[in-house]
């Protein structure tokens, strides 16, 4: 029996009606490659290989704690289309250069939710699709829309589509943790808003335009940027859309 680290946020998805939903919203069809974060003791993987194994598809499961590594190579030695990584998904997934679309799946800690949420935006190539299980409120932030907008939900809305699916009771995981969850699927806009370059500095904009999210947008911009960017300065970053704020990007940083 392996006991959670608490340092390492571990609280196991227990409930195998959550875990067939999950890989449910994920939508696997034959020849996918999936990133999986976090396999734990394997209980999305095995569904995940089971629903997979005929299907020419390829699953990688990113596992940060070593005593679980030997553990999932011996529960899928079998299965050949799985491949478990003893990593951290912070440092492979920069790492990762796939030759064709991809797709991820995972109940993240909660404690590096953000984090690896950032890293997911921020790869090399970025995936296709994203279903994960995260902590509800940090769920309600990403997925929130004007005139409740986050910093979070407008920077990850920039790339992806989201979706708050349904909430995960407590009771569903074990040990079971603090807080509810939440499985939130991400997909990725057709077009894309801010180019691979520019992904950090548009963070850092955006940064700048929440910094007192209460406040209206005259205190983070000054009057020739508001007229310049078109934009009303009694407006509290929570009532703009993603769609104003890339547009305020370009015009206020890199003048286009």
């Amino acid at each position: 029996m392996f006991e959670p680290i608490k340092a390492l946020g571990q609280n196991f998805l227990i409930d195998s009606e959550t875990i067939i939903k999950m890989v449910d919203y994920l939508e696997p069809v034959d020849g996918d490659l999936i990133v999986e974060v976090g396999p734990g003791l394997g209980a999305l993987t095995e569904e995940l290989s089971n629903r997979l194994l005929e299907n020419h598809s390829e699953v990688y499961a990113i596992e940060i704690d070593k005593r679980f590594v030997s553990k999932l190579k011996n529960m899928f030695l079998d299965a050949f289309n799985v491949n478990i990584v003893e990593g951290n998904i912070l440092d492979w997934l920069p790492n990762f250069k796939p030759n064709k679309a991809y797709k991820i799946l995972g109940s993240l800690p909660y404690y590096i939710t953000s984090p690896i949420i950032h890293t997911i935006i921020k790869a090399p190539k970025q995936a296709e699709t994203v279903v994960i299980l995260i902590q509800k409120e940090v769920g309600e932030k990403v997925a929130a829309k004007v005139p409740d907008a986050t910093y979070f939900s407008s920077f990850v809305q920039t790339f992806y589509d989201v979706a708050y699916l349904e909430t995960v009771p407590k009771t569903n995981f074990d040990p079971v943790p603090e807080v509810d969850g939440a499985i939130i699927k991400m997909k990725k806009l057709p077009a894309q808003n801010i180019a691979a370059g520019l992904v950090e500095k548009y963070e850092g904009f955006l940064h700048k335009g929440y910094a007192n999210p209460r406040k209206m947008l005259n205190k983070a911009f000054s009057k020739e940027e508001l007229q310049l960017a078109g934009v009303d300065g009694s407006l509290r970053p929570q009532d703009v859309d993603v769609d104003k704020w890339v547009e305020m990007f370009n015009k206020l940083v890199l003048g286009i």
